[in-house]
């Protein structure tokens, strides 16, 4: 890749702000701030801070920062509003990450080169760590086909994923309309996957994951509370997308009516929703 080429494409780092993550706000500002090389903006799409407040908040940096005010929204419709705003602005590469984590200085300029690389691929992932540094998954693939490869957990979130948002339509933005539930990321790359695109690892780089009372996943701990919310988040999942493909419908019915179901052997790391799988 020739040198500065990089700055060809238009990329976006984006993340919805709220309330609740504010005090998170200054780590997440610094760290997308010290990004290393490569021109890109940050799109924020504001939930239900001041917007007075913000501004004074978002002055202090020097990255280009543009703030779309969208109140009264849910979270999974504020997640929508920054795909189409994302492509509003005619971005070739969206970056997401969660305004209460932080990423290492590399993620910016390592997923550009990943999208100038392999440009038919529509998404990219990278590595997942706690905020010391620790490594909260098994190692990820190189690269990710096939929807059933996601099927029983999940890795890719909305703090470690980008996408190729000019092989997006409209139209597929706004069908994501339909998902009313909590667990958006999962559905997200599952509904892309289905369409038979493509993902692909970013190496060199990670998010900083940061374990608080507003993480609807967390990190995985084999505990009776986990494993009855792990079946009930599958079966949510699982109805969600059952009309999509056969391969919901049967899990559905595996999870609603569990009767045979394999634990996984105890571990160090799980990916989201890994602790058990359905035994046939």
């Amino acid at each position: 890749m020739g040198y500065g080429m990089e700055n060809s494409i238009k990329v976006i780092f984006g993340s919805v702000v709220y309330k609740k993550a504010q005090k998170y706000l200054e780590d997440f500002l610094v760290s997308v701030e010290n990004q290393a090389k490569g021109k890109f903006s940050l799109l924020l799409i504001n939930d239900d801070i001041n917007m007075e407040e913000l501004k004074k908040i978002v002055m202090q940096y020097s990255i280009e920062i543009n703030i779309i005010n969208i109140p009264n929204r849910t979270p999974v419709q504020l997640r929508i509003e920054l795909l189409k705003w994302a492509k509003y602005e005619q971005a070739d590469l969206l970056i997401i990450g969660d305004c209460d984590d932080v990423f290492s200085n590399t993620r910016v300029i390592d997923t550009i080169y990943t999208y100038m690389s392999k440009p038919k691929n529509i998404f990219y992932y990278n590595e997942i760590k706690d905020m010391h540094g620790k490594k909260i998954m098994p190692e990820l693939p190189q690269s990710i086909q096939d929807f059933r490869e996601i099927g029983e957990y999940n890795f890719l979130g909305l703090s470690n994923t980008a996408l190729n948002i000019k092989e997006i339509s409209y139209e597929f933005i706004d069908s994501l309309l339909e998902y009313s539930d909590e667990v958006f990321d999962w559905y997200l790359f599952s509904r892309i996957l289905l369409t038979g695109k493509q993902g692909k690892k970013v190496n060199g780089c990670y998010t900083m994951y940061r374990l608080h009372e507003n993480n609807i996943a967390g990190i995985q701990r084999f505990n009776e509370y986990n494993l009855r919310h792990e079946i009930e988040v599958k079966v949510k999942h699982y109805a969600c997308l059952q009309s999509y493909h056969s391969y919901y419908a049967e899990k559905y019915w595996q999870y609603k009516w569990l009767k045979k179901y394999k634990l996984l052997k105890k571990q160090e790391n799980y990916f989201w929703w890994n602790l058990l799988k359905i035994v046939k």
